[in-house]
Formats: structure tokens, sequence, C-alpha cells
């Protein structure tokens, strides 16, 4: 069969800090941006300014077409939060447009539950390091939650490490609903598609310049590899 036949995966460009590196992810191709709310984040940034950039973006009223998870809309905004209450996750979304609500620290099904907004707009982010983490995902996905897999890096960090993990874990996982993020970048895209083919693909340190800041030339050779894969 060809390797045509295939989707793109969507792209989700996270750790986004300011307006420039947020237009220039949209021009790229980018399906959905991500705006850290953990403070203890290098890429954290404060809800005022994601208020502002979200304003901008949506003002610029530019036919970017985009449609990721449950969500068609021109900018689709994601809000990463790390244990957070959940009255200031529900202000926040509302007080600042965001689309889809991550949920990147050890959140139950309760806590989903108690959000009370669709689960097509959750995702919640599940850490590999063993085979039996792998349970994690199904136990999610059965209550129809979207599920991010990323690497665990230890008790306490919570993403944005650049580190990948053994992706023959997920041989036995059907992996097109899935997002997959760690460690994701121009360099291994290619290898990545080619082994996984998920639903989507989460990026942020392997196309910066530093913590919170982007590379515009590192993030348009990843989605010119990203395509080059389907070729």
């Amino acid at each position: 069969m060809s390797r045509l036949t295939f989707n793109v995966p969507k792209i989700k460009i996270c750790g986004i800090t300011n307006l420039g590196d947020a237009r220039n992810a949209l021009e790229c191709g980018a399906d959905s941006l991500g705006f850290v709310f953990y403070e203890k984040s290098k890429r954290f940034i404060s809800p005022e300014k994601v208020k502002r950039i979200i304003f901008e973006l949506r003002r610029d009223k530019k036919e970017y077409c985009r449609d990721f998870l449950s969500v068609k809309r021109n900018v689709i905004v994601t809000g990463v939060f790390v244990n957070e209450s959940i009255e200031t996750v529900k202000a926040l979304m509302n007080d600042a447009d965001i689309d889809i609500i991550q949920l990147s620290g050890t959140e139950s099904l309760e806590y989903i539950e108690e959000l009370g907004i669709c689960k097509n707009a959750v995702l919640k982010a599940v850490r590999i390091e063993k085979e039996k983490d792998i349970e994690k995902i199904s136990y999610y996905e059965n209550a129809g939650v979207n599920v991010l897999v990323d690497t665990f890096a230890g008790r306490g960090i919570y993403g944005g490490t650049g580190s990948s993990f053994n992706l023959n874990l997920l041989k036995n996982i059907n992996p097109k609903n899935l997002i997959i993020a760690g460690g994701m970048g121009p360099d291994n895209i290619k290898d990545i598609i080619q082994t996984v083919r998920p639903y989507g693909i989460d990026l942020s340190s392997k196309i910066e310049v530093m913590p919170g800041k982007k590379d515009y030339d590192k993030m348009v050779l990843f989605f010119r590899n990203l395509k080059g894969g389907y070729i």
C-alpha cells in the first residue's frame, strides 16, 4: 500500500510565548497552538499575555482552515495545565477563548468529569516509561478522552524535555487516535511517521532557539520534512 494513502498528521506547536512565533507557526502549517499555564515551566506564559496574543490572532481573520480534534476554526488554541484547580481552568477557557484543554499532570477521570466540558475538547497527557504505562492510554480512551503520549522524564517533570520514548512500546496500540510528543523535530520526523502513523504530532523544544522562543527556519524545515515523509 502506498504511503500516500495515509493522512499527514495534525501538528500542534506548543510552548508559544509571543505573537510573532504564533503567527509564524500558523503560516508554516500548525493546526493548533499550545500555551503553557504551568508556572514552573520554562515556557510559562501569563493568562493576560495569552489573551492579548489570541485577540490579535483572531483579529487577523486569516483563513487558515484549521481542523484539530473536534474543533474547526481559523486559529485553534490549546491551553496546557498541570494539576490546576478546576475553577481556574474553566475560567481561563472562557476568558481567553481557549478551544482545547490539555491536562499534563496527574488529573483523574473524576477531575475531567468535574470540568464539565465536552470530552472531545480535552487532551490528556500520558507519560510512557515502561510497557505497563500503555494501559493508561486505554483507560482514558475508553472514557472518550483524547490522549497525548509523551516521555516520562521523572517525577515532577511534565514535558518539554526534548527526550523521546521507545515508540516500539506502541506496537500493540492503534495510533490513529493518538497525538505523539517527546523529542519530535525536523531531524527525526520522517522516521517517526514511518514507524508510527499517529493522528497528530506535538512539538516544542526541537524547534526552539531557547525555551519559549521558536526558530522560524527549524519550523519551516520540520514541515518540509513532514510532508517529505509521505512522498
